[in-house]
Formats: C-alpha cells, sequence, structure tokens
C-alpha cells in the first residue's frame, strides 16, 4: 500500500530497495514495515534478556540465549535450560540480526533508534542515472532543496532517476504502443527529450527567459540539459542560485502538465498559454516568500515585489 500511494498506481518504476532508502542516499524515506517490527522486536528482546529479577528476562533469555551470545549480548549458563530449537518468530529475528550485520556492530545500547541509525549509516548512495559530471550528493540535495514544493520536487527526483513515465520509460515496459513525443516529434520522449531537445521545450524556455530576464531572475547563461535536470553544479548555496532553480523546476512542472495534457486529452496547449501559466506559479511563490519575510523575499528574488 506505501509503494501504491509513492507511485499512485500498482506500476512500480524504480526498485523499492532505493525508495527505502533515505531521500539523501537517493530514496524517498519510505518506510520498511517489515523491518521496522523486526528492529523493535529485536531491541525490545535484548533489553529483556538484561532485565534479572522479572519473568519477562526469564523467558528471553529461555529462547533467545542460543543466538543473543554469539553476539557477545548474554552468557551461556548450562546450569539454566535453553531452548535450542526456538519458535518461528525468534528464528525470524535470529535471521534478521545476521542478516543486517548486527553481531559485528559492536552495539553497546539497544534501542529501534539506535538500530535504526545503524542500519541507516550502511546505506550506500544511489547514483543518478543519465550522463552528468555532477556529484551525486549535490543532485540529491538539489532534489531535495527547501525551495521546491512537493510536486516539484517528486518531478525532479523521477527525472534523476529517469523513471519518469514518459513515452520512452512507458515503451521500454512494454506500456505503450510508441516511443516518439506526443507534440509531433521525430525523435522518442525521454527526459532529456522532454524537458530540454522538444521542440514545445525550446519554445517555452526562450518565452520564459524572455519574460524573466528583465527582472533579472533568470540569465540565459545557466540554462543548459545539466542544470534543468540537476540543478546548479555547486548546489543550491546562495539565494541567486535556489531562485532560478526554483523557476527552472516551475517551467519543468508545466512543460510536464502541458505533455499529460496532450497524451490524455488530445489536446495541444500553445507556448503563451504555458509561459502565462509559468508567470503564475512564480507569481504565487513570490508573494508566499514576501507574506513570510519580506526581507529574505527581497533578498531572494532580487525585487521589491512582482512586476
Amino acid at each position: 500500500m506505501a509503494f501504491r500511494f509513492v507511485w499512485g498506481s500498482t506500476m512500480e518504476k524504480l526498485k523499492r530497495a532505493t525508495l527505502l532508502k533515505e531521500e539523501r542516499n537517493g530514496g524517498r524515506g519510505v518506510p520498511d514495515i517489515v523491518n521496522i517490527i523486526l528492529m523493535q522486536g529485536l531491541a525490545t528482546l535484548v533489553q529483556n534478556t538484561q532485565k534479572v529479577d522479572k519473568a519477562s528476562g526469564t523467558f528471553a533469555r529461555y529462547y533467545a540465549t542460543p543466538f543473543l551470545r554469539t553476539m557477545g549480548l548474554c552468557a551461556l549458563d548450562l546450569t539454566i535450560p535453553y531452548s535450542w530449537d526456538p519458535p518461528y518468530v525468534y528464528r525470524a529475528l535470529r535471521d534478521f540480526a545476521f542478516g543486517a550485520g548486527l553481531p559485528r556492530a559492536g552495539l553497546t545500547l539497544w534501542s529501534y533508534k539506535i538500530v535504526m541509525a545503524h542500519l541507516r549509516s550502511k546505506e550506500t548512495m544511489t547514483l543518478p542515472r543519465g550522463s552528468t559530471t555532477l556529484d551525486p550528493p549535490i543532485i540529491w540535495a538539489n532534489v531535495l532543496n527547501k525551495c521546491l514544493n512537493n510536486k516539484q520536487k517528486d518531478i525532479a527526483w523521477m527525472s534523476a532517476h529517469m523513471c519518469l513515465p514518459t513515452r520512452s520509460f512507458m515503451f521500454k515496459q512494454h506500456l505503450a504502443l510508441t516511443e516518439r513525443c506526443p507534440h509531433g516529434c521525430t525523435d522518442s520522449e525521454h527526459v532529456y527529450h522532454l524537458f530540454w531537445e522538444c521542440s514545445v521545450a525550446r519554445r517555452v524556455w526562450g518565452l520564459v527567459v524572455s519574460s524573466v530576464s528583465r527582472n533579472r531572475l533568470l540569465p540565459r547563461s545557466s540554462l543548459t540539459a545539466e542544470s534543468v535536470l540537476y540543478g546548479p553544479r555547486g548546489g543550491c548555496r546562495t539565494p541567486e542560485l535556489q531562485r532560478q532553480w526554483r523557476i527552472v523546476n516551475i517551467v519543468k512542472q508545466v512543460l510536464w502538465e502541458a505533455r499529460n495534457i496532450k497524451v490524455y486529452q488530445k489536446t495541444s496547449v500553445d507556448p503563451v498559454t504555458l509561459r502565462r501559466r509559468t508567470q503564475n506559479l512564480l507569481q504565487d511563490g513570490v508573494m508566499v516568500d514576501f507574506a513570510k519575510d519580506k526581507c529574505l523575499a527581497r533578498e531572494k528574488w532580487g525585487v521589491d515585489h512582482w512586476k
């Protein structure tokens, strides 16, 4: 159910192992319900074995000592009976502990948060797909930048993974009859084509840049195919770079909406209307920033108000 909520359908576009990773490692931070239950059960079991004068401690040591002793968490006392064939629940906890490498972790304190932090520290970063020279940490930081709303983050994240449901992607999944661009281009519709190479995208970028350049919001020199997909090379460290990255993602959102209208409603949206849609979204963002903090918004956008 969690994965269906993330994708909005039953078709999963990436491996679940990628979605379970933290967002800074290229995932979406989807909770792994099974592992969470096992971590909580294992932490509770270890804590119970340390209770000397309670029935829960005796019960836990009877079933768990044979495999907890290999982790250095308790000693084996041959004067006390133990179960060498524990129930399936304890076998599941044992398999999880050894599969996660917890016997070699050297943990002194056991709780759910400590075990979770240890497993998170062992995660590897997922590399973005596509030809890019940017460092992966910078790309994922750009994707998660606070200047973007949730919809823009989703589009940027799927673009970095090249799993945006374009016709090229759907054709490879045997869910589309053709991979050609729905706007009439002869090329296949992949992420680069959708946001940069398509004739509609080119016209929209030209109209938007000429419109916002009067306020010096988005210089033409800052636009490349790589910066449009992955963000600034050095990250969004300044308000100016955050402003440019936000405008770029607003345009990407509008292009994606226009593409879906063309595919599902068989209706073409002219570039002038797309430019107006971009300006409206940009104006909404500026007004929200000025309502929060006028000084910070003036520094970020470089204008006293929307013109």
